[in-house]
């Protein structure tokens, strides 16, 4: 990875975001954080100032039945975050991949997006503390795991604090979940989070997506952002848009200097 590359990385990894746009691949609200669950308030599902009883159920309660033999209804299911049905593309149609329903990034210059706004909530409710799309040049001669490392400093997670889990690794293609411990400098609370790593055939770049949340929501979205990270779809070079990052113009050819007028031959000059 060449030394500028690195240092914009830097910047928009550990930066917040600075714009907002629309992404065709998210659904649901976007830039909120808290909790999407409804409140039926004080008065119960009729609202405030409901006089009425509540029903009598004389069936066998262990059983379930009333006394008109029906079953009483279970609780609902609970809610399953989910990723959304159509693809967000991002850089000129280079990556594609389905977001978890009610998450939206924006590109913050040709080579990384971010959340529009952190944290962002997941369908049902769940939060999303920090995620990432984006690509860099493949540094020559390092290993995979070598990569990885990088890229969490990178993020601001120094390779000491993480523990890895559910590594899996084929070729230059690596995904795996990892914890990282509070940071008692900054006062950062501890990170669950999900990486993929992935190349593309003739492509000197790698690719990768990053998705974290608290503790005690890694269960509830565990498997969403596997499923996310699952769907990450880099285009063949023949199928991608034109580069994004345009080279510079040659410059223009330096115009020849007028020579200086010679004075005739056998010119007097007069006193």
């Amino acid at each position: 990875m060449n030394r500028s590359a690195l240092l914009l990385l830097t910047g928009v990894l550990m930066g917040p975001a600075c714009a907002v746009s629309g992404s065709s691949g998210s659904s649901g609200s976007s830039g909120s954080s808290g909790s999407h669950w409804g409140s039926s308030g004080p008065g119960g599902p009729l609202g405030a100032g409901s006089t009425g009883r509540p029903a009598q159920h004389t069936g066998d309660p262990a059983s379930g039945s009333s006394a008109s033999g029906g079953a009483t209804p279970g609780p609902p299911a609970p809610c399953v975050a989910a990723a959304s049905d159509l693809a967000t593309s991002l850089f000129n149609g280079r990556v594609l991949i389905h977001l978890p329903k009610g998450v939206e990034l924006v590109e913050q210059n040709p080579f990384f997006a971010n959340l529009s706004a952190a944290p962002q909530s997941t369908s049902c409710g769940t939060p999303v503390r920090y995620g990432a799309v984006g690509f860099f040049q493949q540094p020559a001669g390092a290993s995979i795991t070598q990569v990885r490392d990088t890229l969490l400093e990178l993020r601001g997670i120094p390779a000491d604090a993480v523990t890895w889990s559910e590594e899996g690794t084929r070729g230059r293609n690596y995904t795996a979940a990892y914890t990282a411990t509070a940071d008692a400098k900054t006062g950062a609370p501890p990170v669950r989070g999900w990486m993929v790593l992935r190349e593309a055939p003739g492509d000197k770049h790698a690719y990768f997506a990053l998705f974290e949340t608290d503790e005690a929501s890694w269960d509830a979205v565990r498997s969403v952002f596997q499923e996310a990270g699952k769907s990450l779809l880099v285009k063949p070079r023949a199928l991608q848009g034109p580069e994004s990052i345009q080279p510079a113009p040659a410059p223009e050819p330096t115009k020849p200097k007028p020579k200086a007028k010679s004075k005739a031959a056998g010119t007097v000059s007069a006193k």
